[in-house]
């Protein structure tokens, strides 16, 4: 049929139309979403102690449901030269707008970051979302980082040398393993020369988590800790028992130290002998107390080591289990030019799903309830997500200073310049006065 020409026109127009439409259709993609609350991210800069191949995944992953997270970086810095590092960095401001570190370095950098109010983050959701040790952030005028992560204090042991020596677990109890284990595996020549040790303690130069066990010991024992007051002062309670008497920290230090006393039937350990994690993966040491994210390094340093994790022991007669861990956290800094950003990007971190993405790429344990709930497959997580609720900490001032204390507190003991009690109440005064 011979079409008219205005026909012929709208069939032209038509056809037009309907390829210009098609072509849209095909080149359409949808806008990134929008930052949250409406907010603009920008340039935002992180530094942390955690691996910097476990933030990039996640940041990249943000980036890829929205573009402005392109102008977020994250920059990994060493945990013994982070405190410098920073307090140089702000003094030249060049610092970072946020720090992600442990509950270990929250004293020491309260007075630099910006707390969220509890009037914006109800202290009800704190204790209803994460397990009840991440409410070290949560000080008297609001919360000082978002949890992220724990890390538990852990027990490591030889498979191979326990059940030669026919244990076929690790020891639940401090009792068990001092009265049943240690008998059967320790080695030690007619002059007491150490050939095969138990367990690394006593000293503190060679142990490498001396300030975790010790603190793991007390907070066993009841310790009330280190009590926050209104302004920002604080009150060592380390020698205090909660709800009852006793003096936790003698107890723990009286207990650490009789691993490195000669004249001591559990005499295992003095500081002559290599770092304990070295001595434990040259199958020299039968348990190492270790954090649940040492666990893939130790399979990493002696693949052929047949070794396990297991919960910290425990007091044969407590009702209450407990052990250390490290709570990380993410915090905005007062000094950050672009607060804003800043707090757009804390409100991403804190989703439950980029929490997890966190904890679980640093090999720790995360740190909502809802998530340990769920449980890991993980050969070292399902172990360790079993101490994560039970895990706790405490607000230390500074955390290479409390390691000098520890460590001049314990050689005082070995080398009987102070008895214990006068050890442990020289080291709780000069606690107090690094506060």
């Amino acid at each position: 049929m011979k079409l008219r020409p205005f026909e012929l026109s709208l069939v032209i127009i038509f056809v037009v139309l309907g390829l210009v439409a098609v072509f849209a259709i095909s080149s359409y993609s949808p806008a990134p979403d929008a930052p949250e609350d409406g907010v603009e991210v920008g340039q935002v800069v992180i530094w942390g102690t955690l691996p910097q191949a476990a933030i990039e995944t996640v940041l990249q992953s943000l980036e890829d449901q929205n573009e402005q997270f392109r102008n977020v970086t994250y920059r990994y810095q060493n945990p013994a030269n982070f405190d410098s590092l920073l307090t140089n960095a702000l003094a030249d401001r060049a610092g970072p707008d946020m720090v992600l570190v442990s509950h270990e370095r929250l004293v020491d950098i309260r007075r630099r970051v910006q707390p969220v109010s509890f009037d914006s983050f109800p202290l009800r959701d704190v204790k209803s979302l994460y397990v009840d040790g991440a409410e070290i952030f949560a000080l008297d005028d609001g919360m000082y980082a978002f949890p992220l992560a724990i890390d538990p204090l852990m027990m490591y042991w030889n498979r191979d040398m326990l059940s030669t020596n026919n244990f076929l677990e690790a020891p639940k109890t401090w009792e068990s393993l001092v009265n049943s284990l240690f008998p059967e595996i320790i080695e030690r020549d007619f002059d007491r020369t150490i050939q095969r040790s138990v367990v690394a303690m006593g000293e503190y130069s060679n142990v490498r988590n001396a300030y975790g066990v010790i603190s793991a010991l007390f907070i066993q024992g009841g310790s009330a800790g280190v009590a926050s007051e209104y302004g920002g002062r604080y009150s060592v309670q380390l020698q205090n028992r909660i709800g009852g008497e006793g003096d936790p920290l003698r107890s723990a230090v009286d207990f650490y130290t009789r691993f490195s006393k000669p004249s001591n039937t559990l005499y295992s350990w003095n500081r002559s002998l290599p770092e304990d994690r070295l001595s434990f993966v040259a199958e020299d040491l039968a348990l190492y107390f270790g954090f649940a994210s040492e666990g893939k390094q130790i399979q990493r340093i002696n693949p052929n080591l047949n070794f396990d994790i297991a919960e910290l022991p425990q007091d044969g007669s407590a009702t209450v289990r407990r052990t250390y861990g490290k709570f990380y956290g993410l915090s905005a800094l007062k000094s950050s030019e672009n607060l804003a950003g800043a707090f757009s990007v804390l409100s991403s971190f804190r989703r439950q799903n980029v929490a997890d993405a966190i904890a679980i790429n640093s090999n720790m344990v995360p740190v909502y309830r809802a998530s340990l709930g769920v449980g890991s497959n993980d050969t070292f997580g399902r172990v360790a997500y079993r101490s994560a609720p039970i895990a706790r900490g405490w607000l230390n001032p500074n955390k290479a200073q409390v390691d000098t204390v520890f460590q001049t507190m314990t050689q005082d003991i070995n080398e009987n310049r102070r008895d214990i009690s006068g050890a442990v109440s020289d080291a709780s005064g000069r606690l107090q006065g690094l506060y």
